[in-house]
């Protein structure tokens, strides 16, 4: 792992990241992270997000629900597909596993022996040391190779827990599926036209709706306004073709940023290292 400091106007990034695919599987990525500091911030994910904490003080506000950690060894969180959340922290040692909504999906519907929803997890950290280890044991076991039954065995025991005794009943988050029309329409625009130049006015033509209206629903439904969340879909876009080997460059110009230096900047903003060193260590081929 490299030691990162990075300066963003008045943001101070410290500590050391590395992120990987276990054994190559697209599906998941894996980041582990060192004594990260980073000031308060909003993220959004389009896939699960799983967060081991180890040490440290970090500070979550997800959904509704505001936690506080201190030295949480054993404190995980899950962070579902399509939401923002924000986050604080000072010297925190964690893991993080990305996990793709649809690879998911089918694990819990072998798991459960039927036809399975996206699975739905509490908005609340929850403290599974058992589960803490496995992750660990994921992170560790994953940087070596071992036999695909070896690899399926690992994944079990991680995920088959984390499905059976934390996953929810979707019927108690009916808040989830009652989208705004609007937001729907704008979000489904941006996923098309990612990398293009948008006008709100043109969003707002989209949706019917004023641009100020427009610009507050998609706030306070997506927790990001509209030129974020199409920044965070460059981003993720910008992963899957690093991943793939493609050079930096390339990847700047067709994720639609305006120049290398611009790309580098909102990256290593984003995920704490320079798509250089990311495209390094996550390739998937």
């Amino acid at each position: 792992m490299r030691p990162l400091e990075a300066r963003e106007g008045r943001e101070v990034h410290k500590g050391s990241i590395t992120a990987w695919r276990p054994w190559r599987l697209k599906p998941l990525e894996l980041f582990q992270a060192g004594a990260v500091s980073i000031p308060s911030c909003q993220r959004f994910t389009q896939e699960y997000l799983l967060i081991c904490m180890q040490s440290g003080a970090a500070h979550h506000q997800y959904r509704n629900t505001r936690v506080n950690h201190q030295d949480g060894d054993g404190t995980l969180l899950v962070i579902e597909p399509g939401e923002s959340w924000t986050c604080h922290s000072k010297d925190c040692t964690f893991h993080g596993l990305f996990i793709d909504p649809a690879w998911l999906q089918r694990l819990a519907t072998e798991l459960f022996h039927r036809e399975q929803s996206l699975p739905h997890f509490p908005s609340h950290p929850f403290f599974d040391p058992s589960l803490s280890r496995a992750m660990r044991d994921l992170a560790r076991g994953s940087l070596a190779p071992v036999s695909r039954l070896q690899q399926e065995e690992m994944l079990l025991h991680l995920f088959a827990p984390l499905l059976l005794s934390h996953a929810e009943n979707a019927e108690a988050l009916p808040q989830l599926g009652r989208e705004h029309p609007a937001v729907r329409c704008t979000k489904e625009y941006l996923q098309a036209h990612y990398t293009e130049e948008i006008a709100l006015q043109e969003l707002a033509k989209e949706t019917h709706l004023s641009p100020f209206h427009l610009s507050r629903i998609f706030r306070q439904a997506v927790g990001l306004p509209p030129h974020a969340y199409q920044m965070q879909l460059r981003l993720a876009r910008a992963k899957t073709l690093l991943a793939q080997g493609f050079d930096v460059s390339y990847v700047a110009h067709e994720t639609g940023f305006f120049d290398q230096t611009h790309f580098t900047r909102h990256f290593k903003r984003r995920y704490l290292m320079t798509p250089g060193i990311y495209r390094k260590t996550a390739r998937l081929y």
